[in-house]
């Protein structure tokens, strides 16, 4: 069984991924985390130093060193993973791809709080961090909807979107 949890930065997908994996007793994987330990350093770093065409070629390296040689996992990727060099198909062709949903507002709300640990919009104000997920959010909700399957997580608890993943492999 291979699953990968997607959907925009904030909406849980590193959280549940590692509730998620214990309950199914698999591996789990977060792509940003692979990556920041491949490279020795921070996404930030790594998109100021070596720019973003950079990141994204490497990240479709690994992503596609994952999806073919593990063969049971809960895999975590970052919010912009499905969004470049066709991840979501990769993504959907070899793993049951589960879309985090969450509208802009509620984004806002939890990543208002979380802004001091994401060097991304640490340095946003809070009409620019509204605006900055709006924008991001319109434009990758394209790919996010390719997914095999979506769950809106609005309002519900990590224990709750769990189940609902869960259920759909019993």
């Amino acid at each position: 069984m291979k699953i990968t949890l997607i959907g925009y930065m904030g909406s849980g997908k590193t959280t549940v991924g590692k509730i998620l994996s214990k309950k199914l007793n698999l591996d789990f994987y977060d792509l940003d985390a692979i990556l920041i330990d491949s490279n020795n350093d921070s996404i930030c770093n790594i998109f100021k130093k070596k720019g973003e065409l950079f990141f994204r070629k490497k990240e479709h390296f690994v992503l596609k060193k994952i999806l073919i040689k593990k063969n049971k996992y809960v895999l975590s990727v970052g919010g912009g993973t499905p969004c470049f060099y066709n991840n979501i198909c990769l993504l959907n062709k070899y793993s049951n791809t589960f879309y985090l949903k969450m509208d802009s507002f509620a984004l806002f709300k939890r990543l208002f709080l979380e802004k001091k640990t994401r060097p991304l919009i640490s340095h946003l104000s809070k009409n620019e961090l509204f605006l900055f997920i709006i924008k991001h959010l319109s434009t990758r909700a394209y790919f996010y909807e390719k997914s095999l399957e979506k769950i809106n997580v609005c309002g519900k608890t990590k224990d709750d979107i769990v189940q609902e993943i869960v259920k759909y492999f019993s």
